[in-house]
């Protein structure tokens, strides 16, 4: 099985936390128009932003 990419992993730890795109990005430090983007698949993060939203995500379960 593939592992997941960042979009996914945000979709679905906002599902799981029940959050929205502004809840996450005030709390990860992340713009919510890169959240935006990066849900849609139509940006891709910088080397800097996977790893905060992968701690951030990580911190947070």
């Amino acid at each position: 099985m593939d592992k997941p990419n960042i979009a996914e992993m945000i979709i679905q730890y906002e599902k799981d936390k029940d959050m929205t795109d502004t809840q996450f990005a005030f709390e990860s430090h992340i713009s919510v128009e890169r959240v935006h983007n990066l849900k849609s698949g139509d940006y891709e993060p910088t080397a800097d932003e996977k790893k905060t939203i992968l701690e951030y995500i990580k911190l947070h379960q």
